[in-house]
């Protein structure tokens, strides 16, 4: 359904995790606000939103990562709680664990981050001995693969298990917001490309022709200049008072061509899930540690990080695992897709993903330490891709131009896991206000985030 209005005092750009999570804050806070999220697909959070492990984690080196993410989970913790709905069979939350199997220089790292947390972080290391139980684990690999004459992968030493971590189910926490976001008065448009914002329609802006740019000098006018239409790609265009745009990798195509900056640049993610007998293995696997969640007192197959940034998460219910692997400079930084060329959004999970890649890529990162995942041991299943949009820092970026633009993204992986913090940001920064109140009543400094007065530490513990 479209708008029902031409003019709205906000229109969101995107639905996915921190437009969604905007949405529901900012009416929550302001019940008497015309606020429009317009989406490009059919549903909320089927972007990379719903393309991504949709992991959640509180142990991170930056502090700040660290907070905004326990803050985030525990609300999420709430929601089940309260609604019974959120809860099973496929919980919004399973707090498994992750397990970190680390070589030496790495293991000195994490017991510095954890010893400077003074116990903040829940987590616990594990020593060689204990993950001698994992099936398969070649803890001291001989090589990378066959007829490689390089230096072996560093052995792994032992392991750092988070407690306070796992996965979440990005249908469910996309459809809480959505539907409690509606019920309180938002409006959503789905299938709707923004193809641009625009200063157009204010009376008293000088612009020229035929850029519609402004000139530049009333940009030092106070007030002057306003963010004034939402041009959609069917030709439409909305009129609105303030825009935020949570668009996550397509936010620079918006941006860009004001002069807004965001230090924000999106690459893909590729997954795969496979199954097969060395899947069940590791399934069946009851690590010598202690979850949060766990059904019947007994552990599970946590998500697991190896040496190689290659990562593996438990499906338990489908019998699979999903593979991944941490890109680096090799990847490909942007998007493949030109929503300003036709008005559209050519955007497809499923064709991102690139099968050969297991074989190519995915798998030589994880084969020196589980020697049966070779080609023939697992089944692949699926593969898919979304995109991770990186900051400098890895931590989120929130920059608010002064005239009624406001821009929240640099997820760097972790957007599900910090968003119900993110959006709480956003209303801060829509109310002006210099501190934001977090889900557990800690105030946080919304600068703290921003480009001109950013302070924050860099991320080391990126995945």
């Amino acid at each position: 359904m479209g708008p029902q209005r031409d003019r709205y005092d906000v229109v969101v750009v995107g639905a996915g995790a921190f437009g969604l999570a905007s949405a529901y804050h900012l009416i929550r806070s302001h019940p008497e606000l015309s606020i429009l999220v317009v989406e490009a697909r059919s549903r909320p959070g089927e972007g990379s939103m719903g393309a991504s492990a949709a992991m959640v984690r509180d142990v991170f080196s930056s502090p700040d990562n660290h907070l905004l993410a326990k803050n985030a989970i525990g609300f999420y913790r709430r929601m089940m709680e309260e609604h019974e709905r959120l809860r099973g069979p496929s919980p919004l939350l399973d707090l498994y664990g992750y397990l970190w199997l680390l070589p030496e220089a790495q293991m000195n790292r994490f017991a510095a981050i954890l010893a400077r947390e003074a116990g903040s972080i829940e987590a616990e290391t594990l020593d060689l001995e204990q993950l001698h139980s994992c099936p398969g684990l070649e803890a001291s690999p001989k090589r990378w693969y066959e007829g490689d004459d390089a230096r072996p992968p560093e052995p792994i030493v032992g392991g750092v298990f988070g407690r306070t971590c796992g996965a979440v189910a990005p249908e469910l926490l996309a459809d809480f917001y959505w539907k409690h976001a509606m019920a309180a008065g938002v409006e959503f448009r789905f299938d709707s490309v923004v193809q641009r914002l625009s200063f157009e329609g204010r009376e008293d802006i000088l612009l020229h022709e035929p850029s519609k740019r402004p000139f530049a000098f009333q940009e030092h006018m106070t007030g002057r200049l306003r963010i004034s239409r939402v041009h959609l790609g069917d030709g439409r265009s909305i009129a609105a008072d303030r825009v935020i745009v949570a668009a996550g990798a397509w936010s620079e195509r918006l941006l860009h061509p004001l002069g807004v900056a965001t230090a924000c640049s999106p690459r893909p993610e590729l997954l795969f899930a496979v199954s097969g007998p060395v899947i069940d293995e590791l399934l069946a696997w009851q690590p010598p540690v202690h979850p949060i969640d766990a059904p019947g007192g007994r552990s599970r197959l946590p998500f697991v990080i190896l040496p190689t940034g290659a990562t593996l998460k438990p499906l338990f219910r489908e019998r699979h695992i999903w593979l991944g692997l941490e890109s680096g400079v090799l990847a490909p930084i942007g998007t493949r897709e030109d929503p300003a060329r036709d008005g559209r959004l050519d955007y497809s999970s499923a064709r991102m993903g690139d099968r050969e890649a297991l074989a190519t890529d995915v798998l030589p990162a994880i084969t020196p330490y589980l020697p049966r995942f070779e080609t023939n041991g697992v089944r692949l299943e699926n593969s898919w891709g979304g995109y991770y949009s990186f900051s400098p820092e890895g931590s989120p970026v929130i920059v608010e131009e002064p005239y009624g633009l406001i821009f929240v993204g640099g997820d760097s992986g972790s957007g599900v896991m910090k968003a119900d913090s993110l959006g709480r940001l956003v209303v801060a920064k829509f109310d002006g206000a210099r501190t934001a109140r977090l889900y557990s009543g800690e105030e946080y400094p919304v600068d703290r985030l921003s480009l001109t007065h950013r302070s924050v530490e860099e991320e080391t513990l990126i995945i």
